[in-house]
């Protein structure tokens, strides 16, 4: 993206590793940037959104690509139940925030693009089979999660 003149702002809740990751792209000459920001935190991702606006004003594509994969294969039903709860804080409920905190920006300039990364593991079809349980529901709920915004920002914006 940043070879079509965008400004990317790379987020990661681990600062060592942002900054890592935006070490060849700018070698590269490319705009990118590196900014803090912890899925399972809201208070981060609060404060990341007020940045982008107060550095940006603006966003123009929101990529969401955070995820764990905790299971190891398990059952959902026999797994314990932190591994659950931390898979869907993540991969869910962690994309839900991202995308409640941002959306302002985008409804702002009246355009905006969101792409969440998913799995196809998150398919109807997988629910059929057992194993990897947390993770499956986790991606299938993102999967829902994506159509219905998608559905209601259309709504909002006409």
């Amino acid at each position: 993206m940043a070879l079509n003149s965008f400004k990317v702002i790379l987020a990661s809740r681990d600062p060592e590793m942002g900054h890592e990751g935006t070490q060849k792209p700018k070698e590269s000459n490319l705009d990118m940037s590196f900014m803090v920001m912890d899925v399972n935190n809201q208070e981060s991702i609060h404060q990341a959104a007020i940045t982008v606006n107060e550095q940006n004003g603006r966003l123009d594509v929101l990529i969401n690509n955070a995820g764990v994969y905790l299971d190891e294969n398990k059952n959902l039903v026999t797994m314990d139940n932190p591994i659950l709860e931390k898979t869907m804080a993540t991969n869910f409920f962690g994309v839900y925030h991202v995308i409640r905190s941002f959306i302002p920006l985008m409804e702002k300039q009246g355009y905006g693009r969101i792409i969440n990364f998913s799995s196809e593991y998150g398919a109807m079809s997988e629910m059929s089979y057992p194993g990897v349980g947390a993770y499956k529901i986790s991606k299938f709920a993102m999967n829902g999660l994506t159509r219905l915004v998608a559905a209601e920002i259309k709504v909002i914006s006409k």
